[in-house]
């Protein structure tokens, strides 16, 4: 009885056990937000990269460097930023250029790949498969918040859009 009495007394090695708990609770507060901070980062960059690669594309000619879809692609994957290489995978990054001839059509349809001859709308979209690096997060949560789409009125295809 006196031993139990002289256990439930002893602080020895208290602070020691307090400490491991809080550092646990600690560290994974800061991975997730650094993990916060990566997906923040990751956002505002594929925004930047889309609107600037797809007013880059629309605003020169479908045969000048490869068509429509491969200056966007060459301007996304190229000048995405130092730490945007650092941050993500090649391969976590799908684009695609739809084409319609009029805004029915692209509300209809959403547009078809292909030849962008004569077809003054273009819907720019890029689909972002986010991988976590610090902190687990489920895909339903991500997914949706990475996929990004703009659609512009092609600069050399626009005297069709008049008719």
């Amino acid at each position: 009885m006196k031993q139990c009495k002289n256990f439930a007394r002893n602080n020895k090695g208290a602070a020691t056990i307090e400490f491991a708990l809080t550092i646990i609770l600690f560290i994974t507060l800061v991975l997730f937000v650094a993990e916060i901070a990566r997906m923040a980062y990751i956002s505002s960059v594929i925004d930047l990269a889309v609107s600037e690669a797809a007013k880059e594309s629309k605003n020169a000619s479908a045969s000048d460097n490869g068509g429509y879809d491969n200056r966007f692609q060459t301007r996304i994957t190229e000048q995405g930023g130092a730490i945007w290489g650092f941050l993500t995978r090649p391969d976590a990054v799908t684009m695609n250029i739809t084409y319609a001839d009029s805004i029915n059509d692209m509300i209809n349809t959403g547009g078809s790949a292909g030849n962008s001859r004569y077809k003054p709308l273009a819907r720019y979209y890029l689909e972002y498969k986010y991988s976590p690096m610090f902190f687990p997060f489920p895909e339903i949560w991500v997914d949706n918040l990475l996929n990004r789409e703009v659609i512009f009125v092609q600069e050399y295809e626009r005297s069709k859009f008049m008719d």
